[in-house]
């Protein structure tokens, strides 16, 4: 019974997304990461809140109410789909439970999954990225963590990993609750951390997807998009755009989080609680003003500010040389400056000790690189451990005392062999000497005897 009604509530959330519910005293935003021009803008969105970040340095370009906790509707899923990338492959498989499937509102976006249907990670998160799908975000929490309320936890920790501060997710899609919020810039900062999992950005940008029957269905679901900047033909395209998520719950609006590149360039967009489709003309404002204003300068490479620093633990009062690391930035060094900036004066410092006391793991911070221009500090860097060096073992240290007591014996033996040597050398000279008063008092004798036969 239940695959008879699968095409018609496909249909259903084909026909009508714009009803489903997509799920979907605070800390400022670091001032590190706010250029000059970000709060004098006049740009005028009507977002409540929005941000605009450069994706590969993470500084804001642009920020109305960044801070201010939203509820965030389905862009809820970006943490979803990034838990799911960190702790799973695309080809594993995920049974959904009953819970999974029949825990969503009525009317909310869906893909008709049924209780007990097998699908691939990939498929799932088709199904998040495209429609929305709220269940197939249910399925991903219990894959990952078991349960969707362990998962909550899980992406709200995950959120302050990543320096967001005035996030608290309860759910994984984004369906409304009082104690389910984040902001602009919170968002901004979970969708540049997507950035790094090639996996979804060869998924985000494309508009349409199929998945084949399964154990629980006979026929195809055709996944299309529903980002109206992805789409071609809609009149909001922005030819620019290369992916993103979109939100709506009658309590937050719409919400929409999307990526553009040009030039080079890299923008995340984040607006919160729009009407209508000012969600894809603030975005797409946000956009023109950042690609109009601002480039992004790669400052360094990683390859070429490496150093190596000597490390040693100190023993019985001594410096043991353990080895050596390699330090250098965990990736290269971008940073986004207005358009025309004189870039021929950027200058680095390295500030690294020469050694450094063990235990040293891989990525712990070992030094910095201070990067100005015009005399100004515009980024310090840490320098990382490209490897590790452990502290000695037992075995070390009692392979070192036991060289230390063969030191000290082979040293004692040589004293005692010298002052042998020594020794004999003195008798060799003693008597040496001994022969030569003797011979001179034999001969000095004879000579007297010859003197007195003559007389």
């Amino acid at each position: 019974m239940k695959k008879r009604f699968l095409p018609f509530l496909m249909a259903l959330s084909l026909i009508f997304p714009s009803f489903s519910a997509f799920a979907e005293e605070a800390e400022t935003v670091p001032e590190e990461n706010i250029t000059a021009e970000t709060q004098t803008s006049d740009l005028a969105l009507a977002a409540e809140t929005a941000v605009l970040m450069d994706a590969a340095s993470g500084e804001v370009l642009y920020a109305k109410n960044a801070d201010q906790k939203m509820y965030p509707a389905s862009i809820t899923k970006l943490m979803t789909i990034l838990l799911a990338l960190e702790h799973g492959k695309l080809t594993d498989e995920i049974t959904f439970s009953h819970d999974a499937v029949y825990n969503i509102e009525p009317g909310s976006a869906h893909i008709a999954i049924m209780e007990g249907e097998t699908l691939t990670l990939e498929q799932v998160l088709r199904a998040i990225i495209l429609r929305s799908a709220n269940e197939a975000s249910n399925g991903a929490a219990e894959y990952v963590d078991g349960s969707v309320e362990a998962f909550a936890k899980h992406m709200t920790e995950r959120a302050k990993e990543l320096g967001c501060k005035n996030t608290n997710f309860v759910n994984a899609n984004g369906l409304h609750d009082e104690n389910h919020y984040t902001t602009a810039y919170d968002m901004a900062l979970i969708a540049k951390e997507l950035l790094t999992h090639e996996e979804y950005r060869s998924m985000m940008s494309e508009t349409y997807y199929e998945i084949p029957p399964t154990n629980k269905q006979t026929e195809t679901r055709y996944l299309h998009g529903q980002h109206q900047m992805m789409n071609p033909n809609s009149i909001y395209y922005y030819e620019d755009a290369t992916g993103g998520k979109t939100g709506f719950t009658s309590e937050a609006l719409n919400t929409l989080v999307t990526y553009a590149e040009r030039d080079g360039m890299e923008l995340i967009a984040v607006v919160m609680k729009c009407n209508g489709a000012e969600h894809y003309t603030d975005t797409a404002a946000l956009f023109d003003y950042g690609f109009e204003n601002y480039e992004s300068v790669k400052l360094l490479s990683a390859a070429d500010h490496t150093t190596t620093v000597k490390v040693t633990e100190t023993y019985n009062d001594k410096p043991v040389e353990l080895g050596t690391i390699t330090a250098a930035p965990a990736e290269d060094v971008y940073h986004t400056l207005p358009k025309g900036t004189d870039t021929s004066q950027i200058k680095v410092e390295t500030d690294c000790p020469e050694t450094i006391e063990a235990p040293v793991t891989e990525g712990q911070t070992v030094g910095t690189l201070k990067v100005s221009l015009g005399g100004e500090t515009i980024k310090t860097v840490d320098l990382k451990a490209q490897n590790a060096v452990d502290a000695m073992t037992d075995e070390q240290k009692a392979e070192l005392d036991k060289s230390s007591v063969s030191c000290i014996l082979k040293k004692v033996g040589i004293g005692v062999v010298v002052v042998i040597l020594a020794f004999l050398i003195l008798i060799c000279i003693t008597r040496t000497i001994g022969h030569y008063q003797r011979k001179k008092r034999r001969q000095q004798r004879r000579r007297r005897t010859r003197r007195n036969r003559r007389r």
